[in-house]
């Protein structure tokens, strides 16, 4: 038995107390894996967005699923579990937002959303939000949190050519150390994906296969 962390689903970026950013994806990618790992018989952590898939992993005998909610909430756990959980892989689906906002204009005057108070008003004419980068994550497993098992992550691409998506998912997975990387474009990612290996592999899966074939290589 094989002690795996799964993260999964989309991370919500908040502007003030009732408006945020977040992104289509809903976790079924990591919540699939899960489900294959548990079969496996492996022991699963899952963090995930989706709350239904926190409760479903309950379900199986060895999963435990936690849900988050925003990127501050997912980092927090990561690095709990990285770091005092004794994983054997982490598989990071989970799509993290990739920008957070920084300030907000109105007119002339700039708020901080930290200040905002509770709503910002409806009645402005305009707008304007500035956002700054996020930490990348997956970037922090190796270090600082210390991880030493096999780290898996995910590479999305918009409308390019399979050629490119293999050599960018490449560099993507010698940037995090990573020992896999999945990656897909937008436009056929619910039917198929591409599995790099650091040792040099290189497989076509469907997307029903995906969990299975993933689960096999890298454990």
């Amino acid at each position: 038995m094989k002690k795996i962390l799964v993260t999964a689903g989309s991370t919500f970026m908040p502007i003030d107390r009732v408006r945020g950013m977040t992104n289509i994806f809903r976790g079924g990618t990591g919540e699939r894996i899960m489900h294959v790992a548990a079969c496996m018989g492996h022991s699963v952590k899952l963090l995930t967005s989706d709350p239904e898939s926190a409760r479903r992993a309950g379900a199986y005998r060895h999963v435990r699923g936690e849900r988050f909610r925003t990127f501050d909430d997912l980092a927090e756990l990561m690095e709990r579990e990285i770091r005092t959980g004794g994983y054997d892989a982490v598989i990071h689906s989970a799509a993290v937002s990739d920008y957070r906002v920084s300030a907000i204009r109105v007119g002339d005057k700039i708020l901080d959303p930290a200040e905002t108070g509770s709503k910002i008003g409806s009645g402005h004419e305009r707008l304007t939000l500035e956002l700054v980068p996020t930490e990348k994550l997956v970037d922090k497993i190796r270090s600082p949190w210390g991880f030493t098992g096999v780290l898996v992550k995910f590479k999305l691409q918009v409308d390019m050519p399979d050629s490119v998506l293999i050599e960018i998912a490449h560099q993507s997975m010698l940037a995090s150390q990573a020992d896999f990387v999945v990656a897909n474009c937008l436009e056929w990612a619910r039917e198929r994906a591409y599995i790099l290996s650091a040792r040099g592999d290189c497989i076509h899966a469907q997307r029903e296969h995906l969990a299975a074939e993933l689960l096999r290589m890298a454990l």
